[in-house]
């Protein structure tokens, strides 16, 4: 198996999902389709259905300049489900959840948007009281900003979930659903 994430958050929540087949996620900044993603392995492998959410393409891609309909069109190339492209901190999840037909329960949750400080506006933002994820990576970048990881940490033990220490500590914190 190839995983493709940057610090194994893949390989992570396989692991404590027992490997789970048809799984469901949602990944916000989701990056380049492929490369340094943490859901193209869930996706492609192990038939997971989900949506991804990014600023779009000069995040995903650095230098080069496309425009909105050709990122879409190369994102579409290389994975089945669906990129929602855009401001995550204008995004009305609750809504997009809604019409994505996502489950109560979602296996997987990733936030990983720029600049750090954005990633816990954004966290704070989710519908937590509709939805509940077994699993959460949250990259609080804290070796760049270290104003994210105790207030997430706060926010994410108040909810019930269970903090599992990542691969690198000072770049993100992993979670688990308790119960």
């Amino acid at each position: 198996m190839r995983y493709t994430s940057q610090i194994g958050q893949d390989k992570f929540v396989l692991k404590q999902l027992k490997f789970k087949r048809n799984g469901t996620f949602v990944d916000i900044g989701a990056g380049h389709p492929i490369l340094i993603n943490n859901t193209y392995v869930m996706e492609r492998e192990y038939g997971w259905k989900g949506l991804s959410v990014d600023y779009g393409h000069n995040m995903a891609l650095g230098c080069k300049e496309l425009s909105d309909a050709e990122y879409l069109k190369f994102w579409n190339s290389c994975r089945v489900n669906a990129l929602e492209l855009g401001d995550a901190l204008q995004v009305d999840f609750e809504k997009l959840f809604e019409k994505a037909k996502l489950p109560k329960v979602i296996d997987y949750l990733d936030i990983d948007i720029c600049p750090p400080k954005a990633s816990l506006h954004c966290l704070m933002r989710l519908p937590f009281d509709k939805y509940k994820f077994r699993v959460i990576t949250f990259e609080h970048d804290d070796y760049k900003d270290n104003t994210n990881k105790e207030p997430s940490r706060k926010f994410l033990l108040g909810l019930g979930y269970k903090y599992v220490q990542s691969t690198n500590p000072a770049q993100e914190d992993w979670y688990l659903l308790k119960g």
